[in-house]
């Protein structure tokens, strides 16, 4: 709930910030003119200001929305920056058109133009960007299926310890453990750290087949480590 408030955070400053730019910018065209010039291409200049507000607004809240690990950061920041940049063409021309006027025609051709330029790239990075989170979950799903795996696993070592009749204190840690597994963060973390999990369960598995209830326990506990430092691992990555 804390990180959902703080990313609501993060998107209100956004707007408020590009409210503001987009505020001064009118605010400083509106006075650059006269009554008499405040026409046709004033308006223009108003309403391509309005749009340049909403895209780079729209676009800046979407990058503070989505985490997806760091791993948009790239493609996030060259978006920012792009949408900056069209900004402050809308602004340059709305005072060129202040101090030195164009035809209507020849002025609303330079800002299609302009908002062309913009979008072009911006839609391939949206195109890069989506195709970044449907790696990420497809990583996610492997992640979910491949932990399911090792919980039902540590399940079926549980079922074996309460066929044996072992002590209720270490049938409910590993049961406990089976379940931290099941509802750990998906995301994979690296082959190093999965593969010390894996092998920490396989231990528990063979400790569990000698019936040594202070060797399961310890086996026990050394697992839970594990998928400690590997959920660890995952929350510092993101």
């Amino acid at each position: 709930m804390g990180k959902f408030f703080s990313k609501l955070r993060q998107v209100f400053n956004i707007f408020l910030l590009s409210a503001l730019i987009a505020a001064v910018a009118a605010l400083f065209i509106y006075f650059l003119t006269t009554p008499e010039q405040r026409g046709t291409t004033f308006w223009i200049s108003v309403a391509f200001l309005g749009v340049a507000f909403v895209l780079q607004t729209l676009q800046a809240m979407g990058i503070a929305w989505r985490s997806n690990g760091g791993k948009n950061i790239p493609v996030g920041f060259s978006k920012l920056i792009l949408g900056f940049v069209y900004f402050l063409f809308v602004i340059v021309m709305a005072v060129g058109n202040a101090l030195y006027p164009f035809t209507t025609v020849k002025y609303l051709l330079i800002h299609v133009a302009g908002l062309a330029v913009f979008l072009v790239p911006m839609v391939l990075m949206n195109m890069a960007e989506l195709k970044l989170s449907d790696a990420t979950t497809r990583q996610q799903a492997e992640g979910r299926e491949h932990l399911a795996h090792l919980a039902a696993k540590v399940g079926y070592i549980a079922d074996d310890l309460k066929a044996s009749d072992a002590a209720a204190q270490i049938i409910s840690q590993v049961m406990r453990f089976s379940e931290s597994i099941l509802y750990s963060d998906p995301t994979p973390a690296g082959r190093k750290i999965e593969r010390a999990l894996e092998e920490a369960v396989e231990a528990l598995e063979d400790a569990a087949k000698g019936k040594d209830t202070a060797e399961v326990q310890r086996a026990c506990t050394l697992a839970e480590r594990a998928l400690r430092e590997r959920n660890e691992a995952v929350l510092h990555a993101k």
